[in-house]
């Protein structure tokens, strides 16, 4: 199973004039931030989330929430990749989901461990012809 590395995210300009009260959930599973509800971004903040998964080889969706205290929390967007045999550092622009928002989000990303990619490199496939 690949594993990925969410390594930093960009505020390029918040959901809210006060701050975004951050989070980021994958499968319905909050990942972000660790033992806190949230973590406070503004414009031009970037913040290391140092966040390694295991998912399965294809698509994979990060959703960036904002939390509030006295209405549901805004689904702002989702950083959607593929994620395949290609080691290497990537980055993603957020795609908006909540209407009407202004929220602007990068995601620094990397697959740092393929197993059947790096086995294929060191031969252990055999190929039938």
């Amino acid at each position: 199973m690949p594993k990925i590395k969410l390594s930093r995210i960009h505020c390029k300009l918040p959901d809210e004039i006060d701050k975004d009260e951050m989070y980021l959930k994958m499968n319905g599973e909050k990942i972000w931030p660790a033992g806190m509800i949230y973590y406070r971004v503004d414009t031009g903040d970037i913040v290391d989330l140092d966040v390694t998964l295991n998912v399965k080889e294809g698509w994979t969706e990060i959703e960036l929430w904002d939390f509030d205290y006295l209405s549901r929390n805004d689904f702002l967007g989702k950083f959607r990749f593929k994620v395949d045999g290609n080691i290497g550092k990537y980055t993603n622009t957020m795609t908006l989901v909540e209407e009407n928002s202004t929220a602007s989000y990068l995601l620094e990303w990397e697959i740092v461990h393929d197993p059947i990619a790096k086995a294929a490199k060191q031969g252990v496939f055999a190929v039938d012809e």
